[in-house]
């Protein structure tokens, strides 16, 4: 650490003045975690070593989902069985539009008084369509 500490002043020709946070950051979760164990191949990096301290490091935790890949989510292809109940929505809904849209107009080509309940439906009906 010494050589380190003159080797910083020889090429900056100032001392190192973050010394006392490395000491106490060092050890801290955060950092200690970035440095996991890689299991293929060559390793390019050196391994952290095992240290310990009072706080024991805890496995990482994941990462929660971005907003670009969860709008990629629910954009992306559904399955086959997704997409033909989707189609089987949209089209039981076209029905049921339509079946309202006839009994309005049924309704309202009737040429005999309307009964209180025809009434009542014929304006709940023309409310939905609004």
């Amino acid at each position: 650490m010494k050589a380190a500490l003159d080797y910083f002043y020889n090429d900056h020709s100032y001392m190192f003045t973050l010394e006392h946070a490395w000491r106490e950051l060092r050890h801290d979760k955060k950092w200690s975690s970035t440095y996991l164990a890689n299991h293929s191949g060559k390793e390019k990096r050196k391994q952290v070593q095992e240290v310990y301290t009072e706080d024991e490091v805890g496995e990482p935790e994941a990462r929660p989902v971005g907003v670009k890949a969860a709008k990629a989510a629910t954009k992306r292809k559904k399955s086959g069985k997704e997409e033909e109940l989707s189609q089987i929505h949209a089209i039981m809904e076209m029905k049921e539009k339509l079946s309202k849209q006839k009994m309005l107009d049924r309704l309202l080509a009737k040429k005999d008084p309307l009964t209180k309940m025809e009434t009542s439906l014929k304006l709940k009906l023309m409310s939905e369509m609004l």
